[in-house]
C-alpha cells in the first residue's frame, strides 16, 4: 500500500501528520496532532484509488457511523469524519482519540510476561467493552479482536 501522507503534512488545515501507526488491507492509520487544540489523534485514511473493492469503502463508512455513537471509557473517542479530493484520488478520513501505549502484540514481542492479576485486569476490561457493545440496539459485533488491536496505556505499566 502506497504511503498517502508524509510527516509534517497538514490535512484539512487542521491535522498535522506525526507518523504512521500502521497499515491494513484497506486503510493507513497515522498519529497526528489536531492543530485547533493540540490533541494527539489517530487519523485513519482510506484511498479510493488504492481500493479495488467497494465493500472496503462501505465498511469504512459503517465503522465511522458506529464509532460516532459509541461512548465508553475504554473505546477511543470518535472525533471527526470527512472526505477530500486530492489530484486523481478521493480519500476518506476517520479521526479518533489517540490511545498512547503499546499493543499487547508489541509487548509480547518485547518478552513482556504479565502476571495473573494483569491478565485478569485486561480480560475484565475487554469483557466490559464487549458487554457494552452487545447491549446496544442493534448490538455491535467487534470482528477484529486481537493482540495488535488491544492497547495497554502507558500509565498502566512502567
Amino acid at each position: 500500500m502506497e504511503i498517502l501522507h508524509s510527516q509534517g503534512e497538514i490535512i484539512r488545515d487542521r491535522y498535522q501528520i506525526v507518523t504512521i501507526i500502521g497499515t491494513g488491507s484497506m486503510a493507513t492509520t497515522y498519529a497526528a496532532v489536531d492543530l485547533s487544540n493540540s490533541q494527539r489523534v489517530a487519523l485513519k485514511v482510506l484511498s479510493l484509488e488504492q481500493t479495488d473493492d467497494w465493500k472496503a469503502l462501505e465498511m469504512f463508512e459503517r465503522e465511522a457511523k458506529v464509532l460516532a455513537n459509541l461512548h465508553h471509557p475504554f473505546i477511543p473517542q470518535y472525533l471527526d469524519y470527512f472526505e477530500l479530493d486530492r489530484d486523481s484520488d478521493h480519500r476518506f478520513y476517520l479521526v479518533q482519540e489517540l490511545v498512547e501505549g503499546e499493543s499487547l502484540a508489541a509487548l509480547v514481542e518485547k518478552n513482556w510476561q504479565p502476571n495473573e492479576a494483569e491478565v485478569k485486569d485486561i480480560a475484565r476490561q475487554i469483557l466490559d467493552i464487549l458487554v457494552y457493545l452487545h447491549s446496544l440496539s442493534p448490538p455491535v459485533i467487534h470482528r477484529d479482536i486481537k493482540p495488535q488491536n488491544i492497547i495497554r496505556v502507558r500509565e498502566a505499566y512502567p
